[in-house]
């Protein structure tokens, strides 16, 4: 395994990449979801919005959870009539029926499911968000989990990295840090973690943590550290198959120990010099271009591993059309 040290390079990719963020996109993946207990007496739950931004049709879009894990996924389709939100408070619960339980989600939308509407990645776009946030008895604490498209490959093969910073995990002085990852792939894939603390000095080089195929993965962090950072690889058995290879999207969540209040990462993804020069070589260098990108394409070959349970219901409200059993 190789090892990235181009941190020098975040955030010219972090700021690169911030356009990007703001468009709109037929596919996307929430790291984390969840409707369960946590540590120091937390209580998990999920929010999720869709919108619709088309004024002349609604949309059906395709929600799949794939479970802490690695268990079966389940998937649904939620309507979302046009111009118009569709959303819910605890989503594993409203969605799926489900008491308890966590996992990511891969939200997309698909031809078959949008008879009449152009197929075309612009004319079935969507936005979608979502918190997950602490229910205490004083109040809210959440972090929004966006929904993101752009994942990393096997290290070796593509020489693509990400990393987190500012990260504190410390009891002594009251945070701790999760990290956590989605794999898309069909195969158990390695993500190795790398800290480092303020100065750059490493405090753990490389450590392994088992993803499970089609899963969601979440640890504690494994080295105290304070102002530190977080690099992530991945290691896939599979990546020289055309339909088993990975794609991972890891994540770092930071927690309050005192008031159980989050703060959610979506780390930068960082390519190697021999991945950046070829890239400039080929053509304009668009430092957005960084990471694999999945679509519709890539996400129909994961719904087909999950249960198929039909259609939501929605009831509107005040706020919205909201999704319930």
């Amino acid at each position: 395994m190789k090892t990235s040290r181009l941190l020098l390079i975040a955030a010219v990719l972090c700021l690169a990449s911030l356009p990007a963020v703001a468009q709109v996109n037929d596919t996307y993946v929430i790291t984390g979801a969840a409707n369960g207990n946590g540590a120091n007496g937390t209580r998990w739950l999920t929010q999720f919005s869709l919108f619709n931004p088309h004024l002349d049709y609604d949309l059906n879009v395709s929600v799949t959870l794939l479970p802490t894990g690695g268990k079966p996924g389940i998937e649904k389709l939620v309507p979302v009539p046009a111009n118009s939100i569709t959303y819910s408070d605890n989503l594993i619960t409203d969605l799926f029926g489900l008491s308890s339980g966590s996992g990511s989600l891969l939200v997309a939308t698909f031809a078959e499911d949008n008879p009449g509407v152009p197929n075309d990645a612009l004319s079935r776009s969507f936005l979608v968000t979502s918190n997950t946030y602490n229910d205490a008895r004083t109040g809210t604490y959440g972090q929004t989990v966006p929904g993101v498209w752009a994942g990393l490959l096997d290290y070796d093969t593509d020489g693509i990295s990400a990393v987190s910073q500012g990260i504190r995990n410390s009891n002594r002085i009251g945070w701790r840090t999760n990290i956590g990852a989605a794999n898309l792939g069909r195969c158990n894939v390695t993500l190795r973690v790398s800290v480092y603390d303020a100065d750059g000095h490493t405090l753990v080089n490389q450590a392994p943590f088992v993803l499970p195929p089609l899963g969601h993965f979440q640890d504690s962090l494994p080295v105290e550290v304070e102002a530190g950072s977080v690099e992530f690889f991945v290691d896939d058995p599979c990546a020289s198959s055309n339909t088993n290879y990975a794609v991972v999207f890891p994540y770092t969540s930071t927690i309050d120990n005192f008031s159980g209040d989050p703060t959610y990462q979506t780390p930068t993804l960082l390519a190697s010099a021999n991945v950046l020069f070829a890239k400039a070589q080929a053509a304009k260098l668009d430092p957005t271009s960084v990471g694999k990108k999945i679509d519709s394409s890539y996400a129909r070959s994961v719904r087909e591993t999950a249960e198929r349970q039909g259609q939501a219901f929605l009831r509107r409200d005040a706020k919205g059309w909201r999704i319930t059993q």
